[in-house]
């Protein structure tokens, strides 16, 4: 289900950020799969890596790993296009909210 409502979000944030571009629906579900994939996989370690580094910043670097997961993302799939590390930043942010504010929806 998550996958859908990440697809959803992206459709969203390429509708309102310019320098995001979705090809089609399709591109955008492979981009929720992706970036889904990327999450479990390499967010995790990336976070202990960056424990000491995240800790001196007060959780400034995760943030700036949510921005470089999603725009490996756009590296990964076709159709699906970010054009700078700062665009996905700022969409990332943007991603977090509204996920949180789908999964309080679905929580109800």
């Amino acid at each position: 289900m998550s996958i859908i409502i990440n697809a959803f979000i992206f459709l969203i944030l390429a509708a309102v950020i310019p320098g995001i571009t979705i090809n089609s629906i399709w591109s955008a579900l492979g981009a929720a799969i992706v970036y889904g994939i990327l999450s479990f996989l390499v967010e995790p370690i990336l976070k202990f890596i960056t424990i000491p580094l995240n800790w001196l910043t007060f959780g400034i670097v995760h943030f700036l790993l949510s921005g470089l997961i999603l725009y490996m993302t756009s590296g990964l799939v076709g159709g699906f296009s970010i054009s700078s590390f700062w665009v996905a930043l700022f969409a990332s942010a943007i991603l977090g909210l509204l996920q949180s504010a789908f999964a309080s929806r679905r929580d109800l």
